[in-house]
């Protein structure tokens, strides 16, 4: 028996202890790797102790000594043994072996790994100065204060201005800090906390430096807040004595152009008053707003009262502006008033001038043509009356009444007193005239009516006095022709009665001349008419009483004849007593032809 066979469970003892050893090994390497790789952000003191724990365990990562140890002595171990026996333990040491193979790719790596992470725990360390020193002006820069006087605002001001000068100190440093971090993100096996740890500095940084700035601008302001309210105080106060001096000066001038200048002088003056007292209000309003972010609660019920005094002086701009409105709507209302005189001013030559014109043209217009111009007339007047009578009222109110009145005020009520007084005599004048006017037109009427009447005869007449007599053929012709004649003469007389009832109603108007024309004309056209019925009547009573004077003659002949047979017998006959009738006879019968004949 060989010393291997006889010692072989003590060196078998030996061969798993340091088999157990290595598998031992493994297993924390393993372990080791896996807490360095766990998700847990260790401090870097904690990292150190896993980075060196780490190290160690593999310092003789290839522990080829142990595995040829191993091989070499399970070998001559097994050189008797039975093939199971044999073949289990190879496969063991096999497995141990390829185990060990496939751990020392990941401890490299692992390696690899832990020298970044060491890094980046390194690049922490290394962060937690300047990320405590901007925590520290984070606090400064945020943390509530309550000045109570401007010394205490001057005092803050100075420690921030200091923060901010540190801050800028560390510029530089912070900034390469950042390019540091930078430059580790880009390893697409950094750790995680790492983008916190650069995102800290790089936002911290910018926020930091933002919100120091703020407080600074903060403070800075609230000084201007303490001083500007306190000063602004003082000068709205003076604003508002100005107000009300520039609101007494605010009075009615009654001269419209220096009234009106004056009212832009102080509308300007009001502008610029109320843009400067709400300019200040809201200035001082501001102050307190940006003070009260600052100041305690008691302190800002103070100065909230301290507001509410000015708030309500600011009653007196009110005043002012509707001191201002009310004489803008007396200079609006002056400017009408004078306006409205001036208008009627004017018209008044022109109602004057129709009034005479109406008068002058009375000739040329018929009589419902005066009445109707003139009551137009009228009817303008009364407009007018009414717009005087409301320019009477308005005077009233617009200008002062009493004793002492202001020239120009006097000016205004002596232009309305002579324009009343013009129009209201005008209006008497236009009335009387209107009343003349309408009795002519009853006159005119009757003057028409007898006209329209006799012109219609007239026009007959004239025709049936060119149209000549006809010649009667005995004595009852001859009678009815004398008949007809008297009836046109009987005519003729009765319309010239009528003419001269026209041209009397004529003569009761106004004016009659374009009348006394056409009566005239109408009197012309009747003679002639007249003339001619004269002369008819004449020769048709001559003709008559030739013709009853020749039929007489011939009835006497004939009773002579006859009585001359019967009475006294045929002997008693006269010759020339007949002779001489029948001679006499003759010559009346040749009168009555030639009577005929000259109708």
């Amino acid at each position: 028996m060989t010393f291997w066979q006889e010692n072989y469970h003590f060196i078998k003892d030996v061969y798993d202890m340091r088999h157990q050893k290595m598998a031992e090994w493994m297993e924390n390497v393993e372990k080791a790797i896996a807490r360095i790789m766990a998700d847990k952000v260790y401090t870097s003191a904690e990292f150190k102790r896993e980075r060196d724990n780490f190290h160690a365990l593999c310092k003789d990562l290839e522990r080829s000594e142990v595995k040829k140890w191993l091989a070499q002595i399970l070998e001559i171990l097994m050189a008797e043994r039975a093939k199971d026996q044999k073949r289990d333990e190879l496969e063991k040491l096999d497995i141990t072996i390829k185990k060990h193979e496939n751990l020392i790719p990941t401890v490299m790596k692992t390696q690899v790994m832990v020298d970044l992470y060491w890094k980046c725990y390194a690049y922490g360390d290394e962060l937690k100065p300047h990320i405590e020193f901007l925590d520290g002006i984070m606090l400064s820069s945020t943390r509530d204060i309550a000045p109570s006087c401007v010394e205490n605002v001057d005092e803050l001001i100075e420690r921030q201005e200091k923060s901010l000068v540190q801050l800028e100190t560390k510029r530089g440093v912070v900034k390469d800090l950042i390019e540091k971090g930078k430059v580790l993100l880009q390893n697409p096996d950094k750790p995680r906390f790492l983008d916190s740890h650069v995102q800290r500095i790089e936002i911290g940084w910018d926020d930091t430096k933002e919100k120091a700035q703020d407080r600074l601008t903060l403070l800075n302001n609230t000084k201007a807040a303490w001083e500007g309210y306190a000063d602004g105080n003082i000068k709205i106060a003076e604003e508002f004595d100005k107000c009300e001096e520039e609101t007494k000066k605010v009075k009615k001038r009654f001269n419209l152009e220096a009234a009106f200048e004056d009212l832009a002088r102080r509308q300007e003056i009001f502008n610029k008053t109320k843009e400067t007292v709400h300019g200040m209000f809201d200035q001082l309003k501001t102050d307190y707003s940006t003070m009260c972010l600052t100041l305690p609660d008691d302190k800002k019920q103070q100065l909230k009262k301290e507001l509410v005094p000015v708030e309500e002086k600011l009653a007196l701009v009110k005043i002012f502006d509707e001191k201002v409105q009310k004489i803008s709507e007396f200079c609006n209302s002056l400017k009408n008033f004078d306006s409205s005189l001036k208008t009627i001013d004017s018209w008044m030559v022109g109602a004057t001038k129709e009034l005479e014109d109406i008068k002058l043209s009375s000739d040329k217009l018929t009589p419902e043509d005066r009445v109707s111009r003139t009551m137009d007339l009228q009817e303008d007047i009364a407009a007018k009356v009414q717009i005087i009578n409301k320019n009477v009222a308005d005077e009233l109110e617009l200008l002062p009444q009493g004793d002492k009145v202001p020239q120009d005020a006097q000016d205004f009520k002596d232009e309305l007193n002579r324009i009343k007084k013009y129009v209201l005599d005008l209006k008497e004048k236009t009335i009387k005239e209107c009343n003349s006017y309408s009795e002519d037109v009853k006159y005119w009427a009757e003057y028409r009516t007898g006209i329209k009447e006799f012109v219609p005869w007239l026009e007959q007449a004239e025709k049936a006095s060119t149209s000549g007599l006809v010649k009667p053929t005995n004595l009852t012709e001859a009678e009815a022709l004398y008949q007809k004649s008297s009836t046109f003469t009987n005519s003729c007389e009765s319309h010239l009665k009528l003419l001269n009832a026209a041209n009397e109603a004529a003569q009761k108007m106004t004016s009659h001349k374009e009348s006394d024309e056409e009566v005239a004309k109408l009197k012309l056209r009747y003679d002639k008419v007249k003339a001619v019925s004269d002369e008819w009547m004449k020769k048709v009573d001559t003709l008559v009483k030739e013709w009853k004077l020749l039929d007489n003659t011939v009835s006497e002949l004939n009773a002579w004849v006859a009585k001359d047979k019967t009475a006294d017998g045929e002997n008693q006959f006269s010759l020339e007593k007949m002779e001489s009738t029948l001679g006499e006879l003759k010559n009346i019968f040749k009168q009555k032809e030639k009577l005929v004949e000259n109708l």
